[in-house]
């Protein structure tokens, strides 16, 4: 059954078509939090309200193709009222990367943990804005246009935010003297829609 049935069915009253939704999204969606928060206990308090709210409204949804830009605006908007609500704008130690990686797999190439810490705290020293499409458009894989919807802004300001992003994250790199492969990862993908060069 595809996603779109999924959401029509669950929108009907089904709640096993909701069971299905939760479990085919829990894991990025936890991922997603944890690295807007930088906190496991408040990214697990982010992703439960956001299903929450996703099971109360999802009846408001036209189109059920546009689940996945609806639901992750859910995501982030619960995000980033809760980090600034708790102020966990805080660096991450090892036991909380510890905790995480039972949890949540990440991307194969931020496997090494000397890699994942580095990119974690650089992550941490961005803005909200910055460091949300940062997320979405590396670790969730989304297009400008889709992080787009989710922010509700326009292409245009997207691609600012991540040609920012890109140059501060270029400098802490380089200020900590680390050019390993987490830096290709954040800046070799994509370069049709000019993050390569200026935006």
């Amino acid at each position: 059954m595809g996603n779109t049935d999924l959401i029509i069915k669950c929108q009907s009253g089904d709640l096993n078509s909701f069971s299905e939704i939760y479990n085919l999204y829990k894991k990025k969606a936890l991922g997603t939090a944890y690295l807007i928060s930088n906190q496991k206990g408040i990214a697990e308090d982010i992703v439960q309200e956001s299903f929450i709210e996703c099971f109360r409204k999802i009846q408001t949804i036209k189109n059920p193709e546009a689940f996945e830009a609806w639901f992750y605006k859910i995501l982030v908007r619960t995000g980033w009222r809760m980090v600034k609500k708790q102020n966990f704008f805080l660096l991450m130690d090892e036991q909380k990367i510890e905790g995480l990686s039972t949890t949540i797999d990440f991307n194969s190439e931020l496997d090494n943990f000397e890699t994942n810490l580095m990119v974690h705290e650089a992550l941490t020293q961005l803005s909200l804005p910055l460091k949300t499409v940062v997320i979405l458009y590396y670790f969730n894989d989304m297009t400008i246009e889709e992080i787009s919807k989710v922010l509700g802004c326009f292409p245009g300001t997207v691609k600012s935010r991540l040609h920012k992003a890109r140059l501060l994250l270029h400098g802490i790199f380089k200020e900590k003297e680390f050019n390993e492969p987490s830096v290709s990862i954040f800046f070799s993908k994509r370069k049709e829609y000019g993050l390569d060069g200026n935006v």
